[in-house]
């Protein structure tokens, strides 16, 4: 039976630690067997020493009272908290100044790095060692691990410092540095981070090396410069802050520069390329700890002069958008109100300036949610919004609009069935700004104001059924919506001659460069609430046991009652899912015009994802909406694009492969092949590619340039990922 002895001449020794300014740290010892000679002690058997806040085991330990010295042998193991961070054969420790000397030396970090050493001594937390082996990976047979001459590790810091590292892959030997630093723990450190290197024919050789700095733990940054031999030079500099809910605001700016000959080459736009990044989205601003009302802000602001701005944040980086929006919003909500300000900037750069890009600065919204009024199946809700729509040349505009529908909803037939009904109070009003010159399609004047109102009726009915069966759950949705105006004021600019006026020169198919300087009413107001039509629904799914989704059926169609160019552009849009067996999904979507007699849009998705098959096939077509509604079915107004991904795990290696193809134009949008291979410690991918990679020339014109490469990567965990690109002449 274990014994456990709590020594009385210890006390001895904690009496003549206390007389010195330090405060004695804790102190036990037990083991099988516990014997004192004097002033040695000596435990054997299972024995257990603790001291502050660490614990030491071995199979045997000698303490000496007088020198406060403790010998460790026999499979010595030290714990802090509850990881072993420190396995030794022999080991010599003072408990004054926790001065260790240690022999056969295994220490571990508690991200599971190691290193190990014949001889080694520390202090304080800080260990140093001459001739280790530093791995993340099995200590018996490492996938890798680096050769050093000496190091320090500093488990207070959690850092790890070497001299002359060799990485080997087994016992190849892959490169070598003289000097390297990598953290041992989770806690943020400032320091250089894993570097990223490629090589392109088109850009020489490319080389980035972010530089982190984290003083304070509220905030960091990160400074990125890289270097492009053959293109220029520049950097990224990214401030991040956390607030007092941890959510993080990110502040980010980028330069580069091009060299002369590189611009001329390639015929760019901007020698200089910059831009800023502002992002933030947090929630209880002024409503904090209150149940009854929330309130948040959510920023995401970009400024940039060119499309390689997105494109130089990384070597590989890939941005496609030629129009970019930046949102600035913040909202109050209850349990029956809603108040949001929205603003929104739109950045098109492939336009000279954007002197004529329409912007949202601000629009106010209020929303009062569904209520009972006088009584319980008499409901209403209210909506307003203003829109402040400018732009620095041609015609902006102020806009105010409001939405007041009340009505009643009556369940009949036991609930089986529903009916409602009610009427919607709808007006806008639109002041134009430098307006001047602007006319509609019978060419006459705009005045500057805009008025638009009508009252609507809403009648629907609808049924929602639900059954159970043995092996299945069923739903049945069905609904018809009827409406139409009452009632309807119209200022001259929107009223029913100029609206058909303007659809006719679509119909003659006028270009789309003349309809642009020509007032379309349908620009700014709602000129479908005063139509009569009707809305039909359906919907229907299928559940299994475990509430599995196995196939769902939706459709919906609108008819317009007296509008027949309205009409004309509907469709009846069926969606379809089905999941016959587990990893096996079908979805698609076609939306036929009967008018039109043709398929306007549809798409296909099918995946199976199942015995370590990930797999997925996309198809999307669509006819441009101003060829379906001029009746020119040109193949240049289609566009759509297929997409197939397939991965296989075959044991030895995974298998990736992903390819995209733009059926409107009819080329090959991008495609890659990647070859990886991950073995718990160590990874290591190959990946063959090609995109095309739109590019903004000197006369503003996007030119798609063909971008193919290949690269490398090696994941040593935990300790860094780092690859290696090569890009093709195009």
């Amino acid at each position: 039976m274990k014994k456990s002895i709590f020594f009385g001449f210890l006390l001895c020794v904690l009496v003549g630690v206390l007389h010195a300014t330090q405060k004695a740290d804790k102190f036990d010892l037990s083991a099988d067997n516990v014997s004192a000679s004097g002033d040695i002690v000596t435990a054997r058997g299972n024995a257990f020493l603790f001291y502050g806040d660490i614990y030491m085991v071995a199979n045997k330990i000698i303490y000496n009272k007088q020198t406060r010295q403790a010998y460790l042998e026999g499979g010595a193991k030290i714990y802090q908290g509850d990881v072993v961070y420190l396995d030794v054969e022999q080991v010599d420790v003072n408990m004054d100044n926790k001065h260790t000397q240690m022999s056969n030396v295994y220490l571990q970090s508690g991200v599971g790095m190691w290193f190990m050493a014949k001889q080694s001594e520390g202090q304080d937390g800080k260990y140093h060692f001459k001739n280790g082996v530093i791995s993340g990976c099995d200590i018996q047979y490492p996938l890798w691990h680096m050769n050093v001459s000496s190091g320090t590790y500093n488990t207070d810091k959690e850092y790890m410092s070497v001299w002359n590292p060799r990485f080997y892959l087994g016992a190849v030997p892959v490169f070598y540095l003289p000097y390297f630093v990598a953290p041992t723990g989770n806690k943020r450190k400032s320091g250089l981070l894993t570097p990223t290197m490629s090589l392109s024919n088109k850009q020489g050789f490319m080389y980035m090396q972010p530089l982190f700095i984290a003083p304070y733990d509220r905030w960091d940054m990160t400074i990125a410069p890289q270097i492009r031999t053959q293109r220029g030079a520049g950097g990224d500099l990214e401030f991040r802050f956390a607030d007092r809910d941890n959510k993080v605001a990110i502040l980010q700016t980028r330069y580069f520069q091009n060299t002369d000959e590189y611009t001329t080459l390639y015929n760019l736009k901007n020698k200089y390329i910059y831009g800023g990044t502002f992002k933030y989205d947090t929630q209880g601003i002024f409503a904090r700890n209150n149940d009854n009302i929330t309130d948040g802000f959510f920023a995401d602001i970009t400024y940039m002069n060119d499309l390689e701005y997105m494109r130089l944040r990384s070597l590989n980086a890939a941005f496609n958008t030629r129009l970019y929006e930046s949102r600035v919003n913040y909202f109050l909500n209850s349990n029956k109100h809603y108040f949001g300000t929205y603003f929104k900037y739109y950045l098109d750069l492939s336009k000279v300036d954007n002197s004529q890009t329409f912007q949202a600065l601000p629009q106010l919204h209020y929303h009062h949610y569904t209520d009972s009024l006088f009584f319980r199946n008499l409901l209403y809700t209210f909506d307003f919004q203003s829109k402040h729509i400018t732009r620095p040349s041609g015609y902006g505009y102020f806009q105010n609009t409001m939405s007041l529908p009340i009505g009643l909803a009556l369940p009949i037939l036991n609930d089986y069935i529903s009916l409602g009904a009610n009427i919607d109070a709808y007006a806008t009003s639109v002041s134009l700004q430098d307006y001047q010159g602007l006319t509609d399609a019978l060419k006459q004047p705009l005045g500057k104001n805009i008025n638009y109102s009508v009252s609507s009726y809403n009648v629907s009915i609808n049924s929602d059924i639900a059954r159970p069966y043995k092996h299945f759950f069923h739903s049945l949705h069905f609904e018809a919506l009827f409406s139409g105006a009452l009632y309807k004021y119209t200022s001259e600019a929107v009223n029913d001659d100029r609206y058909e006026a303007y659809n006719e020169l679509i119909n003659q198919g006028l270009p789309q460069e003349a309809l642009a300087v020509i007032w379309n009413p349908s620009d700014i107001v709602d000129v479908v609430k005063n139509k009569h039509k009707v809305d039909l629904k359906f919907s229907q799914y299928f559940y299994g046991k475990n509430g599995k989704e196995l196939f769902y059926w939706r459709m919906y169609q609108r008819l317009f009652m007296q509008d027949s160019f309205l009409n004309s552009s509907q469709v009846l849009r069926n969606e379809l899912g089905f999941s016959p067996l587990d990893g096996l999904n079908f979805s698609g979507s076609v939306f036929y015009s009967y008018i039109r007699k043709t398929i306007s849009e549809a798409s296909v998705n099918a995946s199976f994802n199942k015995w370590g098959l990930d797999s997925n096939l996309t198809y999307y077509f669509k006819l441009d909406p101003l060829y379906l509604s001029s009746g020119l079915y040109s193949p240049q107004g289609n566009t759509g694009f297929a997409r197939g991904t397939l991965g296989y795990d075959f044991g030895y290696f995974r298998l990736n492969t992903n390819v995209g193809y733009d059926v409107g134009l009819g080329y090959l949008k991008d495609w890659y092949v990647t070859i990886s291979k991950d073995i718990r410690c160590f990874g290591v991918a190959l990946k063959f590619a090609q995109d095309i990679r739109p590019t903004l020339t000197a006369d503003n014109q996007i030119t798609p340039i063909k971008n193919q490469y290949v690269k490398i990567e090696f994941r040593f965990v935990p300790l860094a990922n780092t690859g290696f690109t090569y890009r093709f002449k195009e």
